[in-house]
């Protein structure tokens, strides 16, 4: 008799499974053994190898261990149709995550990609279309007072900039503190730009500054202003530095800035 029984160990690996999974579902109910042996040994038989191939197949599709109770107990078809329906939205609804998150990385990797050649050169691009949430006329950058930023679902959408007054002599002053979000990013909140604070998009100088973290920023924005002036182009005396990373050193944490100086329409 015992001849048509599989141990654990050979169940299992008939269905590509560890023995420790067979003994959970037994455990909590979900597939148990023909019978057990005196010595506690699970023995099992292929009556039920239809239950355990479904469990299987649910599991290969990530349905969770609970979901997959209630389906094997449920006694309609339109039962279970009702459980694939419930399993499509999920993954829909997963896979709009996933979307936003490729979307705000590559959103991330194209400001880092830049910030080597940033660093080293100034250009002229365009800034987009700016949409400040939160504004402070002072630099201190205090949690307190900004903690409804960190925690908000719209913090990995933005970033904090200053607003610098640039001075003929290229030396800077931060006349604000804002935390917004710029055009390409928008599209991927639920926000609608029509209720919101509009900076419009503008042509600008572009460079790319770092300081450590634990020093005073001092902002000299000299080499830009006498690029423009090497090129016969005018500037505005108002300059926006985005902060876009922070990058460990040996010795030193540099905290890394995109700095946008508009250019007067002429």
């Amino acid at each position: 008799m015992k001849s048509l029984y599989f141990t654990a160990g050979q169940f299992a690996r008939l269905h590509q499974l560890n023995k420790r999974t067979l003994h959970y579902y037994d455990d909590i109910g979900l597939f148990s053994p023909a019978y057990k042996g005196e010595n506690g040994y699970r023995y099992y038989n292929t009556e039920p190898i239809h239950r355990i191939m479904g469990i299987c197949l649910y599991r290969r599709l990530h349905v969770s261990i609970a979901e997959i109770k209630r389906l094997v107990e449920v006694s309609t078809l339109e039962d279970i149709s009702d459980g694939f329906s419930g399993f499509i939205d999920s993954r829909k609804k997963e896979i709009a995550r996933l979307t936003l998150e490729v979307e705000q990385m590559s959103y991330m990797k194209q400001h880092l990609d830049t910030l080597d050649e940033g660093s080293r050169t100034i250009s002229i691009r365009t800034l987009p279309a700016v949409y400040p949430l939160y504004h402070q006329d002072s630099a201190f950058l205090g949690y307190r007072t900004l903690k409804d930023v960190f925690h908000s679902s719209l913090f990995p959408m933005g970033n904090f900039s200053y607003i610098l007054s640039v001075e003929t002599s290229g030396s800077c002053q931060v006349s604000a503190l804002q935390f917004a979000i710029r055009e390409p990013m928008l599209a991927l909140t639920p926000l609608n730009p029509a209720n919101l604070p509009r900076r419009e998009s503008c042509r600008c100088l572009y460079t790319v500054t770092a300081f450590p973290t634990e020093h005073e920023m001092c902002w000299d924005l000299s080499a830009v202003l006498k690029y423009a002036g090497e090129h016969q182009l005018s500037c505005k005396p108002e300059a926006y530095a985005f902060y876009v990373f922070s990058i460990a050193q040996p010795d030193v944490i540099l905290d890394y800035y995109e700095v946008y100086l508009p250019l007067e329409d002429s």
